[in-house]
């Protein structure tokens, strides 16, 4: 009998052993390969890294190279796979700070920081990107890549984007954020379809280029967006007060609008969430916009003449999102203006459960189905944000379009917005605070603890984007 109780007890030893030697449901992949700024190793490990260019004739799916520590700058040094070098839906290939905030991949305003080009199944994580030569992060005609807790700034004064995705689908930027020059920090355009956008917080600081500016914007012959829980302000702090316009290409712009440009004025603001339209003929992006806050404080150099923007197209949806332009500030300003379709009636446009305080009311055509809009000139003449029934919600976290139970708050990407931002020469921007002190105290129901929200190695899930928005299926005809 004794015997039997020594094997059972060995036998319960063996499985819990075997147990905790199971991989974490969305732990970050181990590492297979290192690399460093100035690595001359083979790339086998911690002690003898290579460059991040030496790791591309190795990698294949499932594979994970990890980045030690500093500052990334030279050619061999930029996330930049060679076309055609993919993962796959279950062995992605991924490219990972060691420490999370502790990398910078610089490209010194010459060279590309990432760049995606013909690259499926990838996952890039916790590192920062900066200066580059054109867009920052740059995804073109590649599917199903995840980038994730990646802060990045300044692209090119030209028309660059800070997160740039075009002809691609299936793509996902979680807990990322992005501020600097750009003409738009967050642009998906030219079939940049089904890509989620979850938990950005993004600043427009300057471009001097021709073109419309935004933070995020929503549709440009793209479909299937879904922005949830992000956040996106305007400073313009990185404006001249004098400049020549430019064209796309950086030479002198001579079209509509062309001359010399003072006081910081901004060609073609359009807000922080706006559309810049279709050329292709299908004006329905089929887009969604959940969950998130548009502001302006009076210390910003704002330019747009309204915080959310969206106009001529149909199948939109704004809802449980909030506008808040500083009281006393920018009275002229709308903070959410939501033309019609022209030149037709639109039949899916949506805004419910908006919340606007400060500046000028909502401005919303009556081709846009609304409901609980609630406008005030302080936050305290309106419902909170918090905890209301009525107009914005932003409590709880949404996945996906559909909300869950699991607070919002801290800001996941907070410390490393702190420290990053100081890292690019800004005043250090704590989200936190800046929350609390325009919105009032974030209620314990919509915190969760920092070892939950903020661990690297916490919720990892894949790729999982949405199909077309409720309500904005496009029937048949």
């Amino acid at each position: 009998m004794k015997s039997q109780n020594r094997k059972m007890k060995l036998w319960s030893l063996m499985v819990w052993a075997a147990v905790l030697l199971l991989p974490r449901a969305g732990a970050a992949a181990a590492c297979t390969h290192y690399a460093s700024p100035a690595g001359t190793g083979n790339g086998s490990s911690a002690l003898a890294p290579f460059k991040i260019a030496s790791f591309w004739p190795v990698a294949a799916p499932g594979k994970t190279l990890c980045l030690l520590d500093g500052q990334y700058t030279g050619s061999a040094s930029m996330i930049n796979p060679p076309k055609t070098l993919s993962g796959t839906a279950s062995a992605p290939i991924t490219v990972r700070a060691l420490n999370d905030g502790k990398v910078t991949i610089n490209g010194q305003g010459t060279f590309v920081p990432v760049l995606l080009n013909y690259n499926n199944y990838f996952i890039l994580e916790g590192f920062n990107a900066r200066s580059s030569g054109s867009s920052v992060v740059s995804v073109s005609y590649s599917n199903n890549n995840i980038i994730r807790r990646v802060a990045a700034w300044d692209a090119a004064d030209g028309n660059y984007h800070i997160f740039a995705i075009h002809y691609s689908k299936y793509n996902l930027l979680e807990d990322v954020a992005a501020w600097g020059v750009a003409r738009k920090i967050y642009s998906a355009s030219q079939g940049g379809d089904y890509l989620t956008i979850r938990r950005a917080w993004g600043r427009w600081e300057g471009s001097h280029v021709i073109g419309p500016k935004m933070t995020y914007d929503v549709a440009y012959n793209n479909y299937n967006m879904l922005i949830e829980n992000s956040l996106g302000t305007w400073s313009g702090e990185r404006m001249k007060a004098s400049y020549t316009l430019l064209a796309y290409d950086g030479t002198p712009w001579t079209g509509s609008g062309a001359g010399t440009y003072t006081n910081y004025a901004v060609n073609q603001p359009y807000g922080i969430f706006g559309t810049s339209g279709f050329s292709n003929g299908d004006n329905k992006p089929r887009s969604k916009v959940i969950g998130s806050l548009a502001y302006v404080r009076s210390t910003d150099r704002f330019a747009p003449g309204q915080a959310i923007y969206m106009t001529s197209l149909d199948y939109l949806q704004l809802v449980h999102s909030a506008a808040y332009i500083q009281p006393g500030s920018y009275t002229d300003r709308a903070t959410v203006r939501l033309d019609g379709l022209s030149g037709a009636t639109a039949t899916n446009l949506f805004a419910n459960n908006i919340t606007a305080v400060g500046g000028l009311s909502p401005r919303i055509s009556p081709q846009w189905k609304t409901g609980a809009i609630v406008q005030g000139t302080s936050v305290t003449s309106v419902p909170s944000v918090f905890t209301a029934n009525g107009g914005a919600n932003l409590c709880y976290r949404y996945q996906d379009g559909a909300l869950t139970h699991q607070p919002l708050w801290p800001w996941p990407m907070n410390q490393r917005i702190i420290d990053a931002t100081i890292e690019s020469g800004r005043a250090a921007v704590d989200v936190n605070k800046t929350i609390e002190a325009m919105l009032g105290a974030i209620p314990p129901a919509c915190k969760a603890g920092a070892s939950t929200v903020n661990n690297p190695g916490g919720s990892t899930p894949a790729v999982a984007i949405p199909s077309s928005p409720t309500n904005l299926v496009v029937s048949s005809n």
